[in-house]
C-alpha cells in the first residue's frame, strides 16, 4: 500500500478519534492498519468497550450492524 495513503489514514484516525477493526478474512494490508484483528464476535465485543467516535469495521455487513448495536 502507498506510504502516503497509510500516513493519511493514520492522521485521520487520530483527528477523528477513530479505530479500525478488521475481520481475519480481510487482506493483509487492511489487517496491518487495523487496531485489532479477529473474528466477528471478538470484534463486536471490542467495539462495545472502546471510547471511539468513529469505528471503521472491515468485515461482513451484518457484523458491522451488530457492532453498532452493541456500542
Amino acid at each position: 500500500m502507498n506510504n502516503d495513503i497509510i500516513k493519511e489514514i493514520k492522521k485521520l484516525k487520530e483527528e477523528r478519534n477513530a479505530i479500525i477493526v478488521s475481520h481475519n478474512y480481510q487482506v493483509g494490508e487492511v489487517q496491518d492498519l487495523a487496531d485489532i484483528v479477529g473474528d466477528s464476535f471478538a470484534l463486536s465485543r471490542h467495539c462495545a468497550s472502546v471510547d471511539a467516535e468513529v469505528i471503521v469495521f472491515c468485515g461482513v455487513h451484518f457484523m458491522a450492524e451488530s457492532a453498532k448495536i452493541l456500542s
